[in-house]
């Protein structure tokens, strides 16, 4: 097992700091005359919409990848655990490969989906308020608690934890801090402009209305930061 909990691993201040920025400044280009590529673009075909997909669809794999090496059981279903949420985040991000192949949603299902997919985040009723309320503001609450405050709190303390442990393998790295403040506040400036009936229109795209896609950006690349730090205690691991 790796010297260093999972709380302490390293990880790339390009992915750690520069490409949350970046997507935090990118709807701001969009506004730059002659630079908005994505108008009249399909928001599910953006950019922001595919790096979501990419990030879970990478942490996907890292995680099945790494759940084969512990020896404790309890980490290895942990980690399948997060496989499958992040499979189910990926399937719904893409209505589960309609975005891509484009069929059609059977008419059962159209008229129960707000936006015609086949996915179940849409779905009216008790679905979408789960999926849009309960889980996506759950998970930014437990990027905020488990990504920054805890490992912050256990750096400052100094704790140590034998390896192999739940305490030295559960926590997120502190790696992830930034995009679990932004998943956490993205939504400011478009509420603070609702709050002065500013809103409407005057906000770039992915400030204004589409916020939400801001904010499973930056939640599921929390989720690949998280999934590099468990991969990369795996590798440590078997190498020494």
């Amino acid at each position: 097992m790796s010297r260093f909990p999972s709380y302490l691993q390293s990880i790339p201040r390009w992915l750690s700091v520069y490409l949350p920025l970046g997507i935090l400044i990118y709807p701001l280009l969009l506004t730059v005359p002659g630079l908005n590529w994505e108008e009249g673009l399909y928001r599910e075909y953006g950019l922001v919409e595919n790096l979501t997909a990419l990030f879970l669809a990478i942490a996907l794999v890292l995680f099945l990848r790494t759940a084969i090496g512990p020896e404790s059981l309890l980490h290895r279903a942990w980690l399948v655990f997060l496989a499958l949420g992040s499979l189910l985040f990926l399937g719904e991000e893409i209505s589960w490969g309609q975005h891509y192949f484009h069929w059609v949603t059977p008419e059962e299902l159209k008229t129960l989906n707000r936006q015609g997919e086949t996915n179940l985040h849409n779905m009216r009723g008790g679905l979408e308020f789960f999926f849009t309320k309960i889980a996506r503001e759950g998970l930014s609450f437990g990027t905020i608690v488990g990504g920054i405050l805890v490992p912050l709190y256990l750096r400052k303390r100094r704790s140590e934890f034998a390896p192999g442990t739940l305490l030295f393998w559960l926590w997120p790295p502190l790696g992830g801090w930034l995009a679990a403040l932004l998943s956490a506040t993205v939504r400011l400036p478009n509420t603070i402009a609702h709050e002065f009936g500013m809103a409407d229109g005057r906000l770039p795209k992915f400030i204004g209305e589409d916020i939400g896609e801001m904010k499973e950006c930056f939640l599921a690349l929390f989720i690949l930061i998280y999934a590099i730090a468990q991969f990369r205690m795996s590798r440590r691991a078997s190498a020494g």
